[in-house]
C-alpha cells in the first residue's frame, strides 16, 4: 500500500494550496467505511424508530394554543394581534404529544438489534463498507493535500478561495480577513454581545 501511494504522489503537488511539501493521499470524509456505515445505521435506526412508535406506543395530542400560517410562518399563540390582516392559507395548529402506553417498554434496544438482524441491515452495512474500504485502498476517490491542508481538512476546514493563504470553515464563503469591512463590524458587534 504504501508503494501505491508513494505513485499516486509522484510529481504532484497539493490540489488545495499548490504546495509539493510533505504531502499526502487524503480520501474526503464523504467515501470513508466509518461515513457510510453511520448514515445506513443513522436511517435505519430513524426507520426503526418510526416501526416501534406505530407498533408498541400510544399518543395522545394535545393542542398547544399556537399555530402558524402563512403571513406568520413561526408558532405563535393564536390570541396574538398582528400589525396587519393576517393570510391564514395553510393554518396549522401546534400539538404536544404525550405517551399513554408503551407495550415494549424497556426492549426498544433488543427490538432494534433483532430488527437489523430480520431486516438484513447489518449484512448490508457490511457489504457497503467493504465496497468503501476497496475503493479506499484504490485511491479512487483520493486527492493530494500538503500535511497542512490536510490537518485542516480533518478539522473541518479548507483553504479560503480568496486569499488562497489562510483555512476558513467550509460553511463560510472566506477567511474573517477577506470579510468586506461591514461584515466584519456585524460579527465584532455579534461577540460584544
Amino acid at each position: 500500500m504504501e508503494r501505491k501511494r508513494a505513485e499516486f504522489l509522484k510529481g504532484k503537488i497539493c490540489e488545495w494550496c499548490g504546495s509539493s511539501d510533505s504531502l499526502c493521499v487524503h480520501i474526503p470524509r464523504a467515501f470513508s467505511p466509518a461515513k457510510v456505515s453511520s448514515e445506513i445505521y443513522s436511517a435505519a435506526y430513524t426507520r426503526f424508530r418510526e416501526i416501534y412508535r406505530q407498533r408498541y406506543q400510544k399518543f395522545d395530542y394535545i393542542p398547544t394554543g399556537k399555530h402558524r400560517h402563512k403571513s406568520h410562518p413561526t408558532w405563535h399563540k393564536a390570541s396574538t394581534v398582528h400589525k396587519f390582516e393576517p393570510d391564514h392559507t395553510d393554518l396549522e395548529e401546534q400539538f404536544t404529544e404525550v405517551l399513554l402506553e408503551d407495550s415494549e417498554e424497556g426492549n426498544f434496544k433488543k427490538l432494534y438489534h433483532e430488527w437489523l438482524e430480520e431486516t438484513g441491515i447489518k449484512e448490508l452495512i457490511e457489504e457497503e463498507t467493504k465496497k468503501v474500504r476497496e475503493e479506499c485502498e484504490s485511491l479512487i476517490n483520493a486527492i493530494v493535500l500538503c500535511k497542512r491542508c490536510h490537518f485542516s481538512s480533518l478539522r473541518g476546514m479548507n483553504l479560503c478561495p480568496k486569499c488562497r493563504n489562510k483555512y476558513k470553515p467550509v460553511n463560510y464563503e472566506t477567511c474573517f480577513d477577506c470579510l468586506p469591512e461591514e461584515r466584519k463590524e456585524e460579527f465584532r458587534e455579534r461577540q460584544k454581545r
